[in-house]
């Protein structure tokens, strides 16, 4: 896809909520499939409450299964051709995952489409739903300040307020490495606010960098807004143009509403592997 179609695809994708977010149950799963979507050319994405211990499809040559931990990554198979292998355009298989000990069901539809999709299974109904897998990482405290020793003080002073930990914000990656040689590479993400105060990630303060220099990237995300209230969460990926063997430096500046505070989260990515980060954003 040329880079011009990208941005167009930016204008109407981000109206059209082109990264879906739908919540699976397991204790419905473990009984009837649920029904995933792929298109060819693009990243569907799972994210499971508990480790993924295995997955299998019954037509492998229709679909391929990455990831680690909480998270699969599905897409289109390749079949050979007489100009090379292409993806796979439309077909249909089966894929049964077991997580914790429970036997999950799917039916797996590929088709045309022009976006990525996620999908969030949840062990129960009323488990508190998270816009990231399990697992990862926090932003870290900022250390408290000292505190300087008060002679002849017997008891600390009744109702002193708890000291303010800072923004807390969860953030995972995941990267899909090019399949030809466009230099194209998708960076998917999760943010979810786990602090007292609403934060904002504004687009304008994301920066995709290698060996020093700006990428060209576009981003969509859903839901589409910028600040983020205490407990909600938000997932998309950042398609980056021009990319080159090599690490990339993924910076998203923040702010703290409230306070005012400027924090940075940051991960440092190879665009020619694939892999799934949930460390600490900083």
């Amino acid at each position: 896809m040329r880079s011009a179609l990208l941005g167009l695809f930016l204008l109407a994708g981000l109206a059209q909520a082109q990264v879906v977010l739908k919540t699976y149950y397991a204790e419905d799963l473990v009984r009837s499939p649920g029904v995933l979507e792929v298109s060819p050319g693009f990243t569907t994405v799972l994210d499971f409450w508990d480790q993924v211990d295995a997955a299998f499809s019954a037509k492998r040559e229709l679909l391929r299964i990455e990831g680690g931990g909480p998270r699969l990554l599905l897409s289109a198979g390749m079949v050979g051709t007489a100009t090379g292998p292409v993806p796979v355009k439309s077909g249909m298989t089966d894929l049964v995952v077991e997580v914790g000990g429970r036997t999950l069901l799917f039916t797996v539809r590929i088709a045309p489409g022009e976006y990525p999709r996620r999908y969030q299974i949840l062990l129960r109904r009323g488990q508190g739903g998270t816009y990231a897998p399990t697992g990862q990482g926090v932003a870290p405290t900022p250390p408290a300040p000292p505190v300087q020793a008060s002679p002849k003080v017997e008891a600390p002073a009744p109702n002193q307020p708890p000291q303010d930990p800072g923004p807390q914000v969860a953030f995972t990656t995941a990267v899909q490495a090019p399949t030809d040689a466009s230099g194209r590479v998708s960076v998917f993400f999760t943010l979810e606010n786990r602090g007292r105060n609403p934060v904002s990630f504004a687009l304008n303060d994301l920066e995709v960098l290698q060996e020093g220099k700006p990428l060209r990237f576009s981003v969509r995300r859903d839901p589409l807004k910028a600040v983020l209230n205490p407990g909600e969460g938000q997932s998309g990926v950042i398609l980056v143009e021009g990319v080159k063997p090599g690490e990339l430096l993924l910076r998203w500046r923040g702010v703290e509403l409230g306070p005012g505070r400027s924090f940075a989260l940051e991960r440092r990515l190879l665009g020619t592997t694939l892999e799934i980060q949930t460390g600490d954003g900083r």
